[in-house]
């Protein structure tokens, strides 16, 4: 679901961060509950204290582009197995510490890292090396799950109130398809 999508169906600011662009970075810092899409441009250097990042979705596991150094390098292991894991998904590792950095910056920061890529989900290929990458916490699957985990470590306050008007969620079917009311 496209940004532009998401904005006609949120009741939320939504705004879209493209490299170098402080003004949204301040922008999304002083709204409460917006939404920012952002790419691996925020993954390094920004920082959102507190509250600030409830939720990162994360659509696919931070891999290198293939660029004509790696498929060099590529050529010095003697398959491909060997250079995909000693070199690729180290480099997606540290990615998505990163990115998991900009949701949970101390110990007394709480939300929600989503996953999305399947290939992280239990069972998928890089199910362990996403586990090994990140701290020991808590991993669910489903929304009850997450709305538990919200409840438990966030006030009362932090919620947007009831909506009367039904919000349509649904994206991708292989990903999440789910129509419900917004509540709190």
């Amino acid at each position: 679901m496209s940004n532009e999508k998401l904005k006609a169906k949120l009741p939320l600011p939504v705004l879209q961060l493209r490299r170098n662009a402080q003004s949204y970075l301040q922008q999304f810092k002083q709204l409460p509950n917006a939404v920012l899409f952002a790419s691996g441009a925020c993954w390094e250097g920004v920082d959102f204290p507190g509250d600030m990042v409830s939720l990162l979705v994360i659509p696919r596991l931070p891999f290198p582009v293939p660029d004509p150094l790696g498929e060099a390098l590529r050529t010095q292991y003697g398959d491909l197995h060997s250079y995909i894991q000693t070199e690729i998904v180290p480099e997606m590792q540290i990615k998505l510490r990163q990115g998991f950095g900009r949701a949970i910056r101390t110990e007394t920061d709480s939300g929600v890292v989503a996953i999305l890529d399947p290939r992280a989900a239990p069972g998928g290929r890089y199910h362990r090396a996403v586990l090994d990458a990140l701290p020991e916490m808590p991993v669910g699957a489903s929304l009850r799950a997450v709305r538990k985990f919200y409840r438990k470590h966030k006030s009362p306050e932090y919620f947007l109130p009831k909506l009367s008007r039904e919000v349509d969620l649904s994206c991708e079917p292989s990903v999440l398809s789910r129509k419900s009311k917004v509540e709190t």
